[in-house]
């Protein structure tokens, strides 16, 4: 009986791990450029790069295994007070991510 419970939680762990998401979207609430990347955390390997315009919304990795996933930003502007790189991690691509300018850089609103 172990046996079969061991069996079914592994199975149960694998099938969720293999299920697709929807897709991830990133909107820009800026009033400048944003461009950026998505990138695996474990793997370290770029899966996507953007550049949004004041307004914009991009959907990107549309049936993409779920997965942690580090969003990496930067203000395409030419002020150099303002270049500076924020990033967050987003444990499920199917997620809508709100980009917004503060003092410190970028924010991030995931949901």
């Amino acid at each position: 009986m172990k046996k079969l419970l061991l069996v079914l939680v592994i199975l149960t762990a694998i099938v969720s791990v293999h299920t697709e998401a929807k897709a991830l979207t990133i909107k820009n609430k800026c009033s400048y450029p944003v461009a950026g990347s998505v990138i695996t955390v474990h793997g370290n390997v770029s899966v996507a790069q953007f550049r949004l315009i004041p307004g914009q919304k991009k959907t990107l990795l549309k049936g993409f295994n779920k997965m942690l996933l580090k969003v990496r930003t930067i203000p395409d502007v030419y002020d150099l007070d303002m270049l500076k790189i924020t990033s967050t991690e987003v444990d499920n691509p199917d997620s809508h991510i709100e980009l917004k300018q503060s003092p410190q850089g970028i924010q991030f609103r995931v949901q």
